[in-house]
């Protein structure tokens, strides 16, 4: 059986993507095709994984005026023409569709090709790309419950899944990544990061206020693609990279504390871990306000071991986030490891979901 995997944009898009295709090759689907944009983080992340890329054009629409939205309808048209080639020529068994602007022109290919189509949301409410395909989608997984209101047409497709995490985040070595970036035994660690392409003004926040945070923290700071400034490159405590790929669950691990975005999967990935955190959520000038609603769930539930800030002129200079984490940094410590079922539970339960979908059709190729 064949399973095509799209979704991209963001590693909160890509992450549980791989986690699910992990899941189908432990189940015995080792025949996965992933759709994306060429050199985007979901083709970077598919070749380290050693799955089969197949690139389909897509673009965005920017919450902000921009002129590359006039361009838009014409490059995702484009997209389903190549999305529906390839389509044909894969001729998968199932699409999963994990969210993210390029999985339109993939799942209206998948729809006009009529292979089944298994799409999840991990925030409250359906983004933008995920409502487009709900109608053509025969299962909407869920991270959560839908809420009271869904329309009756979707709430017959919906199903509880939870959201998936990155599948290794159970098997974590801190000691191994302390010792490769040379932090002292013992020392507490601040790590901060803020989606794939990083954020310009938590950086300089952090810039401003790095001799306060290094008074109490060793900082790994994962700044962006691109985004690396020279001038901290010899500071004693501090590391920069650009991003971090599988030594991202070893940072995780390692981290007393961490500053970073709102995303659904990032909070998970958190609340897994049962780390203090610094949240500083997308503002709904350049998002459409998820991040805000999820930033006030989280806190609600993690009480004094989390603290949001808003990315406004209130966090220039970045004497907020400095007081932020000196006031987490004395907050209780977690219990310890996690459940590697939990770990894996969602993950599983969409692959599934996603090869209950592809069994009707492979019953109908062999008739």
């Amino acid at each position: 059986m064949k399973i095509a995997i799209t979704g991209g944009g963001s590693a909160g898009h890509v992450v549980p993507a791989l986690s699910v295709a992990a899941q189908l090759t432990a189940q015995g689907e080792t025949d996965i095709v992933y759709f994306g944009r060429y050199g985007s983080i979901e083709h970077e992340y598919a070749e380290k994984a050693n799955i089969r890329f197949r690139s389909v054009p897509s673009a965005g629409l920017k919450r902000y005026g921009s002129l590359s939205n006039l361009g838009m309808p014409f490059t995702v048209l484009r997209g389903i023409g190549v999305a529906w080639r390839a389509m044909l020529r894969e001729r998968p068994d199932a699409v999963f569709s994990k969210g993210g602007y390029v999985t339109v022109p993939v799942g209206i290919a998948a729809w006009l090709c009529r292979v089944p189509l298994v799409i999840h949301e991990s925030d409250h409410s359906l983004g933008l790309a995920n409502r487009i395909l709900a109608r053509m989608a025969d299962r909407v997984c869920l991270s959560e419950p839908a809420p009271a209101k869904t329309a009756r047409w979707l709430a017959r497709k919906t199903v509880v899944t939870g959201l998936p995490l990155r599948y290794d985040l159970a098997h974590g070595q801190p000691e191994q990544l302390r010792a490769k970036f040379g932090i002292r035994p013992g020392a507490e660690v601040l790590l901060i990061f803020c989606g794939s392409s990083g954020s310009a003004r938590i950086n300089d926040a952090v810039r401003d206020q790095l001799d306060k945070l290094l008074g109490r923290f060793a900082v790994i700071h994962v700044r962006g693609k691109g985004n690396l400034d020279p001038s901290l490159a010899r500071v004693p405590g501090y590391v920069q990279v650009e991003y971090l790929h599988e030594e991202m669950t070893d940072a995780l691990w390692l981290a007393d504390l961490v500053i970073g975005r709102a995303g659904a999967t990032t909070l998970a990935e958190l609340e897994a871990l049962d780390k203090r955190t610094v949240l500083i959520p997308l503002p709904a000038s350049v998002s459409r306000g998820d991040q805000l609603v999820n930033a006030e769930e989280f806190a609600r539930r993690r009480g004094r071991r989390c603290y949001v800030i808003q990315d406004d002129k209130n966090l220039t200079g970045g004497s907020t986030l400095v007081a932020a984490c000196l006031l987490l940094a004395d907050a209780p410590v977690g219990p310890g490891q996690p459940d590697p079922a939990m770990i894996h539970r969602a993950a599983g339960n969409i692959a599934r979901e996603t090869l209950a979908a592809a069994r009707p059709r492979r019953r109908r190729r062999a008739r």
